[in-house]
């Protein structure tokens, strides 16, 4: 088994099948719908900030970071 994934907006578990396949299964996050209308509001200021920096912009680092209650 390889893990389980992030995403942001879904999660992955990644693995391996008896004959050596990798599959994953992913599901969506409770808060998908949120999260892709913050990220829709800032897809356009990533793809500049790409096209001028080469470098992965912050602007959707929101979508990793996970706010848990205790």
């Amino acid at each position: 088994m390889l893990g389980v994934t992030d995403h942001g907006s879904f999660h992955s578990i990644y693995f391996f099948d008896p004959n050596g396949h990798r599959l994953e299964i992913a599901c969506p996050d409770p808060r998908e719908e949120e999260l892709n209308e913050r990220l829709d509001k800032v897809k356009w200021d990533m793809l500049n900030e790409w096209a001028v920096t080469k470098r992965a912009p912050k602007h959707a680092a929101f979508a990793h970071q996970r706010e848990f209650e205790k």
